[in-house]
Formats: structure tokens, sequence, C-alpha cells
């Protein structure tokens, strides 16, 4: 409950400056990391009720957005990851309904850590065709992406 209430009031702060600004205001930029291993994918099954998720987050000011993803795959699954690819560069306008959001997606794999939840969700482990339907935001775009090695840039 809390991180759907954390979810619908930051989507309620960022229309009130985007309304303030005029729409003058940059969208949030957030990113990602597919991890795969024996053809399952690491999810996050949300805490929100909103389906599952790859594993990521919003980039922070003082970090970069590679910084960010390994933060969040680490706060998020307990993993330690290293990346080793992009997979693309998701901006369509309604891909987070919550607020206007840009996502870079990563390749990666596990280096460490050892698997844990959090308030976001808990890691689990499915395969594509499992999670069909189920996934939140635009993550079945990035994973059918993945899948067939496309790069998409937009």
């Amino acid at each position: 409950m809390k991180e759907k209430v954390k979810g619908w009031l930051a989507g309620l702060i960022f229309r009130l400056i985007a309304f303030c600004t005029l729409g003058q205001i940059s969208p949030i930029l957030s990113a990602c990391v597919i991890v795969e291993q024996n053809g399952k994918i690491l999810l996050i099954d949300r805490s929100d009720g909103l389906g599952f998720t790859i594993p990521g987050g919003i980039v922070r000011y003082g970090e970069t957005i590679e910084q960010c993803v390994l933060r969040e795959a680490k706060e998020e699954t307990g993993y330690e990851v290293q990346l080793v690819g992009l997979v693309g560069i998701y901006s369509a306008l309604k891909r987070d309904p919550r607020f206007r959001a840009v996502s870079i997606a990563y390749k990666g794999v596990i280096v460490g850590g050892t698997e844990h939840g959090s308030g976001e969700g808990l890691p689990c482990w499915r395969s594509p065709e499992e999670v069909s339907g189920a996934m939140a935001f635009d993550c079945e775009m990035m994973l059918q992406d993945y899948r067939c090695g496309k790069v998409r840039l937009s």
C-alpha cells in the first residue's frame, strides 16, 4: 500500500509542476536491467499490485544512469549486477501511467549478492510466457525487444 501511495503522490506532484511550468518540464529519467538465467528473467512482483516489473527505478540527481540501475537492482533484489549491453530507450508518452518518464533498459548478469525483497516487492524468476499480459508499464515491450535482440531507440 505504501508504494502505491508514493507512486500516486509522485504522479500528482509531477503533474502539478508540469501545470505550473506550462508543460516546460523534462520527463523523469529511469533505468532498469534485464537479467536472464536458465531461461528465466529476474523480475519484481510489485507490492502495489501493478504486476511484474524489471528491476530498476528513477535516476537520482547525483548519480549516473548506470549507477542508478546498479543501485536499484541491489536495493530491489539483493543482487549485484554487471551491465553487459543495451536493450533500448523507451519514451512513449504514456509508458508510465503515474508520470511522464523515459526509461533506459540494459542487459545484465549477476556478479554477487544474495536475493532479498524490498518495499517495492519481491524478486522472482519467471519465464516470459509466465508473465505475458501481467507486466506493469511497458516492461513487456522491453522484454520482447530483449528476447529478439532488437535495440529500441524510441
